[in-house]
């Protein structure tokens, strides 16, 4: 090759690495500003593991109407219900990490599951990104009309002179109605029946049919069935009172420590998600649980707002609540497959 050719090639390529230089910083330029612009106008799925009407599927719909002014898009909840959640959690883990699908995790599906299915198909730790809390929804200790207990001392009296004999309901082995009910049996050392149910409505129908003793149910629930004489109720299962029970004692108030059964909803994202999208919807959600009439709108749900929350915040509070739930389930031998 003469030098002419050289020369040629030489003020070509030299040609090529600018026009390379010149992209790779059009890019660089670009990548913060397409996050900037997110969402665009395009719409964001938000995936709800569970069926329509729940609380949950109510708490995120508020949550939706809301996000979709913040961030100025359509929000599309999509119900991907089955398998106490695991089916919804399953899509959303395999969704593109683009911010365009975000989730509704909840104690269920990121702080017991992973402990109670051996079979799990993703990690919900690993398989997503924190991005903000959004609703609490707590427990309360409650029992058939004519158990003879007032309060909930005398319900471990109780549990304690008869072993074996108090029976208590859930919503099926695995659920947060057990495990809050296993909460209490480990604190005081009791023996009673568990009696599993294929859903709340049947189980709460055994309740207040005195077919079983106990159960452990959402502060709402609770208030609406102990205002007819259905039931009674103890106290709450958490550590502080509910405004929905607001003469209902807290675990502080009866002195016991370690007990707080309370049911939390927050968005995360599938992993690898962006940060600066996760930033951004973030902030959204934290405007909007300190909006007073979203608060107004969660708690007339019968559920309370959550404190807002960084994302790394959230994701070490989900960390330390599955160890927290796992424990629990661990002690009381709870495991399920398929």
């Amino acid at each position: 090759m003469g030098n002419a050719a050289l020369c040629v090639l030489s003020h070509a390529t030299r040609a090529f690495v600018r026009c390379v230089g010149m992209l790779a910083i059009g890019l660089g330029m670009t990548a913060p500003s397409l996050a900037q612009d997110y969402p665009a106008g395009r719409p964001i799925k938000l995936v709800v593991p569970w069926p329509v009407g729940g609380v949950t599927d109510a708490a995120s719909r508020i949550l939706a109407t809301r996000l979709s002014k913040q961030l100025d898009t359509t929000i599309i909840v999509e119900n991907r219900s089955g398998a106490n959640g695991r089916i919804g959690t399953d899509y959303a883990a395999s969704a593109t990490a683009d911010g365009y699908t975000l989730f509704v995790a909840s104690a269920e599906t990121h702080a017991i599951n992973p402990h109670v299915y051996s079979d799990l198909s993703y990690d919900p730790i690993k398989a997503f990104t924190a991005v903000a809390p959004f609703a609490v929804n707590p427990f309360a200790l409650v029992s058939r009309a004519d158990l003879r207990a007032g309060t909930l001392q005398d319900v471990i009296a109780l549990a304690k002179a008869r072993p074996g004999e108090l029976t208590f309901a859930s919503w099926g082995v695995g659920s947060t109605s057990q495990i809050g009910m296993e909460m209490l049996k480990g604190q005081y050392q009791l023996q009673m029946l568990h009696v599993p149910f294929q859903g709340e409505a049947p189980a709460v129908n055994a309740l207040m049919a005195g077919q079983v003793d106990l159960m452990v149910l959402p502060a709402a629930r609770a208030k609406a069935l102990s205002a007819d004489g259905k039931i009674k109720v103890y106290s709450m299962m958490t550590r502080d009172r509910f405004f929905v029970l607001p003469d209902t004692p807290g675990m502080n108030d009866l002195g016991i420590q370690g007990i707080n059964v309370v049911n939390w909803f927050a968005v995360v994202a599938p992993a690898k998600t962006p940060q600066s999208v996760v930033q951004r919807v973030a902030a959204a959600i934290n405007a909007i649980t300190q909006s007073p009439d979203a608060v107004a709108n969660f708690r007339a749900l019968g559920v309370d707002v959550h404190p807002p929350m960084s994302p790394g915040e959230l994701q070490q509070f989900i960390e330390s609540d599955t160890v927290r739930w796992g424990d629990v389930i661990s002690n009381a031998n709870i495991k399920l497959d398929g």
